[in-house]
């Protein structure tokens, strides 16, 4: 087995555990399952890019760092209110 095909596996098992975590509700677990599985699924995309020569794969990842990164600074704003 190569190593690029543990990590995909690997990668796997963090995208489904995120995934629960999302299912779980509530809004920390939810932020926290969203941005475990995103980047699990960006670093995966990175690996196949190295392995597959796909060039676009890289740029996929990267904007799906974007909407996490929002996510966070909203959710740190809603934390900020509620504390006030």
């Amino acid at each position: 087995m190569m190593s690029a095909d543990l990590l995909l596996m690997a990668l796997a098992v963090g995208v489904a555990t995120g995934s629960m975590l999302v299912v779980r509700g509530g809004r920390e677990n939810s932020l926290i399952g969203l941005n475990v599985a995103t980047i699990c699924v960006v670093t995966a995309l990175v690996v196949w890019d190295k392995y597959s020569g796909i060039a676009f794969s890289r740029d996929i990842g990267f904007y799906l760092v974007l909407p996490g990164a929002f996510g966070v600074i909203v959710f740190c704003m809603l934390m900020k209110g509620v504390a006030d």
